[in-house]
Order: C-alpha cells, then sequence, then structure tokens
C-alpha cells in the first residue's frame, strides 16, 4: 500500500521537557531543605523566633508582595 500525495505520516510527538519548572522545583526543593535545618538548628540553641524576624527571605517577599497587592486594592477600589 502506498501512501498517496494528500496522506502525511503520523509525527511522532517529542516529549518536550520543562526545564524551568525543574530549576524552579529544585529551587524550592533546596530551599524547604536548608529552611528544615535552620529552624531545627535554631531551636537546639533555644533561640526564640518573635514575629517577622525569623522570616527567611522568600516569606520576606511574600509578604511584601500581598501587602503591597493590598495597598493596591484599598486604591483602586476605595480612593479611586
Amino acid at each position: 500500500m502506498s501512501i498517496s500525495m494528500g496522506e502525511k505520516k503520523p509525527k511522532k510527538k517529542r516529549q518536550v521537557r520543562n526545564k524551568t519548572k525543574d530549576v524552579l522545583a529544585d529551587y524550592y526543593r533546596t530551599n524547604m531543605e536548608y529552611d528544615r535545618e535552620n529552624r531545627r538548628r535554631q531551636e537546639e540553641e533555644g533561640v526564640k523566633p518573635k514575629g517577622l524576624k525569623n522570616l527567611n527571605s522568600t516569606e520576606k517577599t511574600y509578604v511584601i508582595v500581598i501587602v503591597l497587592a493590598l495597598i493596591g486594592i484599598v486604591i483602586k477600589y476605595v480612593i479611586l
């Protein structure tokens, strides 16, 4: 059976790797392990966490983004 001019062979789908996802997932896992180890060490030393002082840089970034978003919402819907 021959293939006529109008028919095309089905192409094999290439499996695509999401490298960005892999990098971010690896960064997240590494950061979580580091954070757990750091908190465990602080508990052993008897350091008491106080307010925002015990947050790591990622958590501080999240807090800043949330606060800025809330300020933006207030400006958009209350003031304007």
